[in-house]
Protein backbone atom coordinates (compact mmCIF):
# COMPACT_ATOMS: atom_id res chain seq x y z
CA UNK A 1 0.00 0.00 0.00
CA UNK A 2 3.29 2.17 0.28
CA UNK A 3 2.61 3.34 3.44
CA UNK A 4 3.73 2.48 7.04
CA UNK A 5 2.91 -1.03 8.45
CA UNK A 6 -0.17 -1.22 10.16
CA UNK A 7 -0.69 -4.06 11.89
CA UNK A 8 2.29 -6.17 10.30
CA UNK A 9 2.37 -9.80 8.88
CA UNK A 10 5.43 -11.43 7.97
CA UNK A 11 4.89 -14.53 4.81
CA UNK A 12 6.86 -17.74 4.58
CA UNK A 13 9.16 -15.94 2.04
CA UNK A 14 9.95 -13.70 5.12
CA UNK A 15 8.40 -10.35 3.21
CA UNK A 16 6.22 -7.78 5.35
CA UNK A 17 2.76 -6.80 4.23
CA UNK A 18 -0.27 -4.94 6.35
CA UNK A 19 -2.39 -7.55 7.35
CA UNK A 20 -5.47 -6.06 5.89
CA UNK A 21 -3.49 -5.50 2.19
CA UNK A 22 -1.94 -8.85 2.20
CA UNK A 23 -5.53 -10.00 2.91
CA UNK A 24 -7.04 -8.09 0.07
CA UNK A 25 -4.02 -8.67 -2.18
CA UNK A 26 -4.86 -12.25 -1.44
CA UNK A 27 -8.42 -12.33 -2.45
CA UNK A 28 -7.84 -10.43 -5.59
CA UNK A 29 -4.21 -11.48 -7.09
CA UNK A 30 -4.24 -14.80 -5.99
CA UNK A 31 -2.84 -17.10 -3.44
CA UNK A 32 1.13 -15.77 -3.73
CA UNK A 33 3.28 -13.38 -2.60
CA UNK A 34 3.14 -9.59 -4.47
CA UNK A 35 6.82 -9.20 -3.82
CA UNK A 36 8.31 -12.56 -5.29
CA UNK A 37 5.07 -15.25 -6.17
CA UNK A 38 5.75 -17.51 -4.01
CA UNK A 39 2.44 -19.66 -2.89
CA UNK A 40 0.92 -17.82 0.14
CA UNK A 41 -2.19 -18.34 2.26
CA UNK A 42 -3.92 -16.47 4.76
CA UNK A 43 -3.16 -18.76 7.13
CA UNK A 44 0.71 -18.69 6.14
CA UNK A 45 0.82 -15.07 7.82
CA UNK A 46 2.44 -14.89 10.79
CA UNK A 47 3.60 -11.67 13.99
CA UNK A 48 6.96 -10.42 12.79
CA UNK A 49 9.31 -10.86 15.66
CA UNK A 50 9.37 -8.22 18.20
CA UNK A 51 12.62 -6.75 17.87
CA UNK A 52 11.22 -5.69 14.37
CA UNK A 53 7.73 -4.27 15.86
CA UNK A 54 10.22 -2.68 18.39
CA UNK A 55 12.16 -0.70 15.91
CA UNK A 56 9.02 -0.31 13.37
CA UNK A 57 6.66 1.26 17.09
CA UNK A 58 9.77 3.78 17.68
CA UNK A 59 10.26 5.55 13.82
CA UNK A 60 9.57 9.05 14.63
CA UNK A 61 6.32 10.54 12.91
CA UNK A 62 5.27 14.03 12.60
CA UNK A 63 1.89 15.15 13.52
CA UNK A 64 -0.63 16.35 10.47
CA UNK A 65 -1.83 18.96 12.58
CA UNK A 66 -0.91 22.39 11.81
CA UNK A 67 -1.22 23.55 15.22
CA UNK A 68 0.43 20.96 16.59
CA UNK A 69 3.20 19.66 13.76
CA UNK A 70 4.99 17.43 17.37
CA UNK A 71 7.16 14.30 16.55
CA UNK A 72 5.62 11.27 17.78
CA UNK A 73 6.59 7.65 18.19
CA UNK A 74 4.44 5.18 15.43
CA UNK A 75 3.71 2.96 18.79
CA UNK A 76 1.87 5.80 20.25
CA UNK A 77 0.78 8.12 16.85
CA UNK A 78 -3.40 6.69 17.30
CA UNK A 79 -3.22 7.47 20.62
CA UNK A 80 -1.77 11.16 20.15
CA UNK A 81 -4.23 11.71 17.22
CA UNK A 82 -7.04 10.90 19.51
CA UNK A 83 -5.99 13.70 21.72
CA UNK A 84 -6.95 16.04 18.84
CA UNK A 85 -10.57 15.21 18.53
CA UNK A 86 -11.37 18.96 19.78
CA UNK A 87 -10.27 19.85 16.41
CA UNK A 88 -13.01 20.98 13.85
CA UNK A 89 -11.66 19.89 10.51
CA UNK A 90 -11.31 15.95 10.14
CA UNK A 91 -10.04 15.61 7.18
CA UNK A 92 -6.89 17.03 8.38
CA UNK A 93 -5.99 14.09 9.97
CA UNK A 94 -3.40 11.55 8.12
CA UNK A 95 -4.23 8.13 8.75
CA UNK A 96 -1.21 5.20 9.12
CA UNK A 97 -2.30 3.29 6.56
CA UNK A 98 -5.66 4.17 4.16
CA UNK A 99 -6.60 0.33 4.25
CA UNK A 100 -7.23 1.07 0.59
CA UNK A 101 -8.10 -2.31 -1.67
CA UNK A 102 -5.12 -4.07 -3.54
CA UNK A 103 -4.46 -2.54 -6.76
CA UNK A 104 -5.41 -4.77 -10.05
CA UNK A 105 -4.21 -4.59 -13.82
CA UNK A 106 -6.41 -1.88 -15.27
CA UNK A 107 -7.45 -4.47 -17.99
CA UNK A 108 -8.73 -7.47 -15.42
CA UNK A 109 -11.41 -4.78 -13.96
CA UNK A 110 -15.15 -4.67 -14.92
CA UNK A 111 -16.11 -1.97 -17.26
CA UNK A 112 -17.50 0.56 -14.72
CA UNK A 113 -14.38 0.04 -12.52
CA UNK A 114 -12.08 0.88 -15.76
CA UNK A 115 -14.30 4.44 -16.48
CA UNK A 116 -13.89 5.31 -12.69
CA UNK A 117 -10.10 4.37 -12.34
CA UNK A 118 -9.35 6.52 -15.93
CA UNK A 119 -11.37 9.29 -14.66
CA UNK A 120 -8.96 9.45 -11.19
CA UNK A 121 -6.39 8.88 -13.38
CA UNK A 122 -6.93 12.11 -15.78
CA UNK A 123 -8.05 14.20 -13.11
CA UNK A 124 -4.48 13.71 -11.83
CA UNK A 125 -2.88 14.30 -14.86
CA UNK A 126 -5.10 17.22 -15.48
CA UNK A 127 -3.91 18.64 -11.84
CA UNK A 128 -0.45 18.16 -12.92
CA UNK A 129 -0.43 19.69 -15.98
CA UNK A 130 -2.29 22.78 -14.66
CA UNK A 131 0.53 23.20 -11.65
CA UNK A 132 3.58 22.42 -13.84
CA UNK A 133 3.32 22.52 -17.63
CA UNK A 134 0.69 25.39 -17.73
CA UNK A 135 -2.13 23.56 -18.36
CA UNK A 136 -0.89 21.41 -21.12
CA UNK A 137 -2.09 18.30 -20.90
CA UNK A 138 -0.74 16.67 -24.31
CA UNK A 139 2.75 17.74 -23.46
CA UNK A 140 2.18 15.71 -19.96
CA UNK A 141 0.82 12.34 -21.97
CA UNK A 142 3.48 12.49 -24.23
CA UNK A 143 6.05 13.05 -21.79
CA UNK A 144 4.55 10.36 -19.83
CA UNK A 145 4.49 7.55 -22.41
CA UNK A 146 8.08 8.59 -23.66
CA UNK A 147 9.09 7.72 -20.32
CA UNK A 148 7.12 4.35 -19.70
CA UNK A 149 9.01 3.42 -23.23
CA UNK A 150 12.15 4.58 -21.83
CA UNK A 151 11.44 2.45 -18.44
CA UNK A 152 10.33 -0.75 -20.54
CA UNK A 153 13.11 -0.72 -22.64
CA UNK A 154 15.29 -0.58 -19.71
CA UNK A 155 14.10 -3.67 -18.28
CA UNK A 156 14.87 -5.71 -21.09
Amino acid sequence: CDHILADPVETTCSHLFCRTCILKCLKVMGSYCPACRYPCFPTDLVSPVKSFLNILNSLAVRCPVKECDEEVLLGKYCHHLSSHKEVKRKEIYTHVNKGGRARQHLLSLTRRAQKHRLRELKLQVKAFAEKEEGGDIKAVCLTLFLLALRARNEHR
